[in-house]
């Protein structure tokens, strides 16, 4: 396969404010950027640890849009499954069903402290939960482009480096739980150190929640420069504002984009994670920084209109989106 995303599977259940409930929801930050993959082109690969419980939730999206699960570990019993409930001020606290039940004040509590709770589970779910490098590397010899949001260590960035010599370029977004390594790294040696760290990763992706918690600065102006001086493509996310994609001391910017009446936008989760997708395989197609931005932007406004993922990767959407997307681009470009 020529494009890969890897990354969790995690079904979830939405309780809101007003009573309603959904439930069974597909998603997971590496399924949303395998979606965007699959949007952008047949050949590609899903790999991630799932339970023997995958079909019930994702077998009917799977078959329908001809997907392969060749890079599917089935090595527990459960596929992750978070319930999320959402406060009035629009933020949530996210946990796992299979663990103990909260009262909202316990939750609310939990959200104070930035939780997101994970029940205990017995060793060998532990070693099985998550992927090995391996499981990842033995698919890049021949792979175009990677997805990844492993978390970085000596081990893991040899291994990436020594299985790309096949020109396969890395895309990384940053985890939640690299927030902390990531920061610390930056505040021991700055760049440079950062430098160091990415130097498996061809491609960044970060948002600007992230990059004003590594680099202590509230302002897209400060936190730009910053990006540039990586020193490698970055595509960085500003959240309904938009996204940029940095490159060459340069940046291109490209305001949140909307294919459908506002109205048809139904649920943002897994935005940034299908719009990294597609900035990876239009950045690895040759698009220039301004359409590789403009693709994911375009991609992501797919994603909004459900709850999960879109439901028809079908070639003739995939038709219709790269329109918008050109469209697009030449009157950002004419404007430029």
């Amino acid at each position: 396969m020529k494009y890969i995303a890897e990354g969790s599977t995690i079904t979830n259940r939405l309780l809101f404010l007003d009573g309603r409930v959904k439930a069974d929801i597909m998603g997971g930050g590496g399924f949303y950027a395998y979606t965007a993959l699959r949007m952008c082109t047949d050949d590609c690969l899903f790999v991630s640890s799932v339970g023997k419980d995958f079909d019930d939730f994702y077998g009917a999206w799977f078959e329908n849009n001809h997907c392969s699960k060749e890079g599917l570990y089935f090595r527990v019993e459960k596929t992750e499954y978070n319930e999320l409930k959402y406060f009035p001020d629009g933020s949530y606290i996210e946990y796992s069903i299979y663990g103990d039940q909260f009262t909202d004040e316990q939750l609310l509590a939990m959200r104070k402290e930035g939780i997101m709770y994970v029940p205990d589970q017995d060793p060998f779910v532990r070693e099985n939960r998550s992927l090995k490098v391996e499981d990842v590397t033995c698919f890049m010899d021949d792979a175009k482009g990677l997805y990844t949001s492993k978390i970085l260590t000596d081990e893991t960035t040899e291994e990436f480096l020594k299985h790309k010599e096949g020109g396969c370029k890395i895309m990384w977004e940053i985890p939640s739980s690299a927030l902390n390594d990531v920061k610390e790294v930056y505040g021991k040696g700055g760049i440079e150190a950062l430098k160091h760290y990415l130097r498996a990763v061809d491609i960044l992706s970060i948002n600007r929640n992230e990059c004003e918690f590594i680099f202590e600065v509230e302002d897209d102006g400060q936190i730009l420069p910053l990006l540039k001086d990586l020193e490698i493509p970055v595509y960085y996310r500003v959240g309904t504002d938009g996204a940029y994609m940095v490159a060459d001391h340069k940046e291109w910017f490209v305001p949140m984009i909307s294919t459908v009446e506002k109205e048809k936008e139904i649920d943002p989760t897994g935005c940034g994670n299908s719009s990294t997708g597609a900035a990876l395989w239009a950045w690895c197609e040759g698009y220039d920084p301004l359409m590789t931005c403009v693709i994911g932007n375009v991609v992501a406004s797919y994603n909004v209109r459900q709850y999960g993922p879109y439901l028809d990767m079908s070639e003739e959407v995939r038709e219709e989106m790269m329109t918008h997307a050109k469209n697009i681009y030449e009157k950002l470009k004419g404007n430029s």
